[in-house]
């Protein structure tokens, strides 16, 4: 009887240990989940806050409303910092390698931090850090649509701090400045205005930010440029190309190039012409200047696809300007050749061309002759199957044929293009506007638009390329990669915390 009433204490005792530890271990695993609900809770409510205060402070960066205020809520630290990050934006090598930051400011912010986490406004949009990176809470004011870049850069410019129990009042500060386009600033080397269309070279936007991890992210997702990430520097780039010139253009020194980038798929040029004045020998432009014997071309030679559009002046034609205008036959020839195909060369021409008026002709201007072309004309006939232009061309189509005849017949294949599909036999003919937009369309999005020129053996003629010029305008494409159009303003506001 003794052991049994023993034993059946000890059981008893044993039972409440247990029953002591388990409760213990359910308290504790409970006020851990319930502790870790809490914080959850808070931050959920941080985020939705701050994405009130994104809004708002829209409103008043962005000249909607003079004052908003909104409720942070409860529970973690508050902190407004005016020096918290950076925004720059570059024009690289928009003339001779030159590069321009355009702008480059301060973003600041307005930061929850509780257990280890951190959600932020900054720069439009809102951001939440915790140990596995940054993620977007809500998107910065970054819009790229089409070809256009609107970025409004809202800064705060204010610094504060709070806990608890916080209120949030947001004011504008200073007036909205004008960036980009803005004609009191200028580039410096060109020392030409910002305006659009942005030309040549890349647009760059770089932030750097505790959570540039989350712009990186974005810049990925918003657009199809360039997106790198510098970790030591915690800096986000995205680099747009731009569009190039679309509209009037420099001539190029002797076998320079005019840029074409994010040209149109099909017939996309729109207008191309080009007025090439001839000086006296000296390249000055001072009067007196020959024609003799002069050609000029433009040309492409991308990958397996060459070609070129050459005007050759005859040799009798060299006082042209000091005599009086007399109608000389001038020569036009078009080539093009695709090496991946088992076609040779194709070759257009037109050896009776009137020198005195029509979309090629020989001009003179202050007693200096001046070659004109418009090679979106659809007034001047070109016939396929010959060349007329004997001179000594950029491209030497000769070599280009090896051995190949000119087909006979090719086929431009661009359904629905200016007519076509269209078929051509030698001797028939087509205009030089479908030409030169059917043979710009064999060269995808990119590529470089050379010049030549040159007297022949009896000539002395010089171009003078500071007073010659022309303009290309072509449709461009809608891809997230490209920068035609470039809006920034910058946008202050103060954040005060209650």
């Amino acid at each position: 009887m003794t052991h049994r009433a023993q034993s059946s204490n000890i059981g008893l005792v044993l039972l409440l240990a247990l029953t002591i530890t388990g409760a213990g271990v359910v308290v504790a695993f409970g006020s851990s989940a319930l502790a870790d609900v809490q914080d959850q809770t808070s931050i959920d409510r941080a985020e939705h806050a701050m994405t009130m205060l994104d809004a708002r402070t829209a409103v008043v960066g962005l000249g909607e409303g003079s004052v908003q205020t909104v409720r942070l809520g409860r529970g973690g630290d508050y902190a407004v910092e005016s020096e918290s990050g950076w925004l720059r934006i570059d024009h690289a090598n928009y003339t001779d390698g030159e590069t321009q930051t355009i702008y480059n400011a301060s973003l600041g912010s307005v930061s929850y931090r509780s257990s280890g986490t951190t959600v932020a406004y900054q720069g439009g949009g809102v951001w939440r850090q915790q140990a596995g990176g940054t993620t977007m809470v809500s998107p910065p004011e970054f819009h790229y649509r089409g070809t256009t870049l609107t970025l409004p850069v809202l800064r705060v410019r204010s610094t504060d701090a709070a806990s608890g129990d916080t209120t949030a009042t947001i004011r504008q500060s200073d007036e909205l400045v004008r960036v980009f386009p803005n004609e009191s600033d200028t580039y410096d080397a060109t020392s030409e205005p910002y305006e659009n269309p942005v030309r040549n070279g890349t647009a760059s936007v770089t932030v750097h930010s505790r959570y540039y991890e989350g712009w990186a992210d974005y810049f990925r997702t918003r657009t199809t440029g360039n997106v790198s990430v510098d970790d030591d520097n915690r800096t986000a780039t995205v680099v747009l190309e731009t569009t190039s010139l679309v509209g009037s253009f420099p001539y190029p020194e002797k076998d320079g190039s005019v840029p074409v980038r994010g040209i149109a798929e099909g017939h996309s040029v729109t207008d191309f012409e080009t007025s090439i004045r001839v000086g006296s020998g000296n390249g000055n432009g001072n009067g007196g200047g020959t024609a003799n014997n002069l050609y000029v071309s433009f040309y492409i030679d991308e990958g397996p696809r060459a070609y070129e559009a050459a005007v050759a002046l005859p040799t009798g034609i060299g006082n042209y300007c000091k005599n009086g205008p007399d109608d000389e036959d001038l020569r036009l020839d078009v080539y093009y050749h695709d090496e991946s195909t088992t076609e040779g060369v194709h070759r257009w021409t037109n050896d009776d061309i009137s020198s005195i008026s029509g979309p090629v002709q020989l001009a003179c201007e202050d007693g200096d002759p001046v070659v004109q072309i418009e090679f979106t004309s659809s007034a001047q006939n070109l016939t396929y199957g010959s060349s007329s232009v004997d001179e000594e061309t950029a491209i030497d189509w000769e070599s280009l044929d090896d051995g190949a005849p000119d087909p006979d017949p090719t086929t431009f294949a661009h359904d629905g293009d200016d007519g076509e599909n269209t078929t051509y036999h030698y001797g028939d003919e087509q205009t030089l506007q479908i030409l030169t937009r059917h043979y710009f369309a064999m060269f995808g999005t990119e590529f470089k638009l050379r010049v030549h020129h040159g007297p022949g053996d009896s000539g002395t003629a010089r171009i003078d390329v500071s007073d010659s010029g022309g303009v290309l305008r072509y449709d461009t494409i809608d891809d997230g990669s490209y920068i035609t159009y470039l809006h920034v303003t910058e946008n202050n506001v103060t954040v005060e915390l209650d």
